[in-house]
């Protein structure tokens, strides 16, 4: 079924958790709270973990879906808005979820992005949501999934109990964000064809 999570990350992501990631993005601006989720952690709950993982599942797996991810790829969870990020390298990114009128800034241009759809980033770019107007969680995808450690099958932050995502609490200003590496070419041909170059 379409809602149906996953356990965790699939192999490719499993393995590629073996070696660091790559720099994307800092911080600018964290919103009120912006979280690292996946399809979280089920099956410990008489240990007393909570599931964790994305509240809105469906838009987590578009976005995922939309630059080329395994559906159980980590992004970044937006509750409201207000999250700012610079560009550390080129990356391929989507938005879905609450429309915050997101906006990329180069050289001084600020130019919309829509929601659902992949576009370009290049270094030192900044990507700026607002404050939502539909909805209340925005979710961002990067190509490759972000990059944390794996705790109990997932990159889900649980900020209750610290556990998981970066360092198990919500991302603060001057955060550095890593991604892992491309998907394999293979998923990439229709892609790269689909992205768009919002400059």
């Amino acid at each position: 079924a379409v809602g149906d999570r996953p356990c965790g990350p699939g192999p490719e992501a499993e393995a590629a958790a073996a070696s660091p990631g790559e720099p994307w993005a800092e911080v600018l601006t964290a919103g009120p709270l912006t979280t690292v989720q996946d399809a979280g952690r089920p099956g410990h709950g008489r240990h007393g973990v909570s599931r964790s993982g994305a509240a809105d599942y469906l838009s987590l797996r578009m976005g995922n879906a939309v630059v080329g991810n395994d559906a159980a790829a980590a992004g970044l969870e937006i509750t409201m808005g207000g999250l700012v990020l610079r560009a550390l390298a080129p990356c391929v990114v989507a938005l879905t979820g609450a429309d915050c009128g997101a906006m990329v800034v180069h050289a001084g241009r600020r130019v919309p992005v829509a929601l659902n759809e992949a576009f370009r980033l290049r270094e030192g770019d900044r990507l700026e949501l607002g404050y939502a107007t539909d909805g209340m969680r925005a979710y961002v995808c990067v190509r490759g999934g972000v990059d944390v450690p794996i705790v109990l099958g997932s990159r889900a932050t649980d900020v209750r109990t610290g556990l998981g995502g970066l360092s198990g609490r919500a991302l603060a200003k001057g955060d550095r964000l890593r991604r892992l590496v491309d998907p394999p070419a293979s998923q990439g041909t229709g892609l790269l064809a689909a992205t768009v170059d919002p400059l």
